[in-house]
């Protein structure tokens, strides 16, 4: 039996091969024809192919339509190539135009059934295809995503989302994107309410209303809510707030990105016992107080939360406020977060017991991030011994970012200090090294495992975030030859000033403050 015969052996190779060769392929024979054809439709970046089965097509200016009226044999033709197609991403940039005309001429002589059957994932902007949305809407549809949309598409947007549930009861994954947002003008809530299959929804900027929540916390099936804001919306989120029954809402939700603007709204009024991870992503630096917000919303309404990231959607070139130090008493809300694995939090300073107290009192902490943007807002960074006492009190890190002071005196190399022993990865953050490189290497390597990848953020500044990487370099450089010493020696277990292997680097070291 020939092995190039087989069906699924030919589906799988033709997945790799290009446009050019799988036209090749489909000359070669009836069996390959066939698979290479569906490799060649099964994903369209344009409806050109498709609406020229039907009739020829001309261009008027920078229109398209048909160059005659559709007969009954085109669409033959069309639904002979139709069902192999899966996938359609309909780009903004170098779409084809097409004349109201052509959409209105398919509409009338199409046959009975979905146009395109097995269409299961739907990309486009409504710039010149909103007309067309909704006769690509098929029952096997899973995905769909509308991106820019506007104020001009945005009545025809509302309009598609009132029969989506009919005409795709499969839909899973539902993504818009809307550039000028009114809240009054969308009525997401009626569209959103009868989507019983939906799993992930992602809608910008944010848009959840009170009555948009309520009708997502009904959905069986939902997992996942992404409401960042990237515009600025025209209206208030001023909607009244319907009456909920918070015990049962929310049942499937696993995963929340979501800005802070409709964090508190969302988490004050329900209890989402089975999120997993939650995701904030401000425009701006969050004050100490906002954050002191947060984080008794998220202790009192996520008790299951693993995962919580604070992050800075717009990181460059912005100098940071000058915050107060957060204490240990700003983290006493997070307590109770028992199973909470992975802490990333961005531009909020805080005190060395602040950092140790939150160490204690999160007995899953596997991944911590405390990311700092720049060292020019002057605040204090985390001295280099403080890596020791938290290696004592969390010895199961295996991520750790920190922004890292690193001026050491010789005396400090010959204190015992603690190990990690699953550290894959050490973020210094936007820090410049202040004693010599031989220095810190040879502290770091008193600390880290085997194998720990050392990094430096950098900061947001490029030409000093250049510096800050050149300084870094030799004690990356050196950093595992050293660990792979102290490793080898009979004792490895010996403090840093007893190892055989550093012994001289302390020496060298000292020499240097002489």
């Amino acid at each position: 039996m020939d092995v190039l015969a087989i069906e699924e052996l030919l589906r799988l190779i033709f997945q790799f091969c290009d446009h050019r060769d799988n036209f090749r392929n489909a000359l070669v024979s009836k069996k390959w024809s066939h698979e290479a054809l569906s490799a060649l439709w099964n994903h369209l970046d344009t409806l050109h192919p498709l609406l020229a089965l039907l009739a020829p097509m001309v261009k008027k200016d920078i229109i398209y339509e048909f160059e005659r009226p559709l007969w009954s044999h085109d669409w033959t033709i069309f639904q002979k190539y139709s069902w192999r197609v899966h996938r359609i991403s309909f780009p903004f940039v170098g779409s084809n135009l097409y004349c109201h005309s052509v959409f209105t001429e398919i509409a009338l002589t199409r046959p009975q059934g979905d146009l395109i059957p097995n269409l299961r994932n739907l990309k486009c902007q409504p710039y010149s295809l909103c007309d067309f949305i909704p006769l690509l809407l098929s029952q096997r549809l899973a995905v769909l995503a509308i991106h820019g949309i506007n104020g001009t598409s945005l009545p025809k947007v509302h309009s598609l989302l009132s029969y989506i549930p009919d005409r795709c009861p499969a839909l899973s994954r539902l993504d818009l994107r809307v550039s000028h947002y009114d809240f009054t003008e969308i009525g997401l809530d009626v569209g959103l309410a009868r989507l019983s299959s939906l799993t992930e929804l992602e809608i910008t900027p944010a848009t959840l209303t009170p009555r948009v929540m309520h009708a997502l916390a009904c959905l069986p099936n939902l997992e996942y809510i992404r409401s960042t804001q990237l515009w600025a919306a025209k209206g208030q989120n001023q909607l009244p707030r319907p009456p909920v029954d918070t015990s049962e809402r929310f049942t499937s939700l696993r995963l929340l990105e979501i800005s802070p603007d409709n964090a508190p709204p969302f988490l004050e009024t329900y209890r989402l016992n089975n999120l997993r991870k939650l995701v904030i992503e401000p425009k701006a630096q969050q004050t100490r107080e906002q954050y002191l917000r947060l984080f008794k919303l998220i202790g009192m309404g996520c008790p299951q939360l693993e995962i919580l990231h604070v992050l800075k959607w717009n990181r460059h070139y912005e100098l940071p406020l000058k915050l107060p130090l957060a204490t240990p008493e700003s983290f006493e809300p997070v307590h109770h977060l028992s199973r909470l694995t992975d802490l990333s939090l961005f531009d909020l300073p805080m005190t060395p017991s602040a950092l140790l107290h939150l160490a204690e009192n999160l007995p899953s902490l596997k991944h911590l991030a405390l990311h700092r943007t720049t060292t020019y807002d002057g605040l204090p960074s985390f001295h280099i011994t403080l890596l020791s006492q938290l290696a004592a009190i969390r010895p199961q890190l295996v991520s750790l970012c920190l922004c890292i002071k690193t001026n050491l005196r010789a005396c400090t190399l010959r204190a015992s200090v603690e190990r990690f022993r699953c550290l894959a990865k050490l973020d210094v953050g936007p820090s410049r090294l202040k004693s010599p490189p031989v220095r810190v290497a040879a502290y770091l390597s008193g600390i880290l495992p085997e194998g720990c990848q050392l990094t430096c953020m950098g900061d947001s500044y490029i030409w000093v975030s250049r510096q800050q990487s050149a300084s870094w370099r030799s004690v990356i450089e050196m950093l595992p030859a050293l660990i792979a010493k102290r490793n080898d020696s009979p004792d490895s277990t010996a403090s840093l000033s007893s190892s055989d292997t550093t012994q001289p680097l302390v020496m060298f070291a000292h020499l240097c403050d002489l």
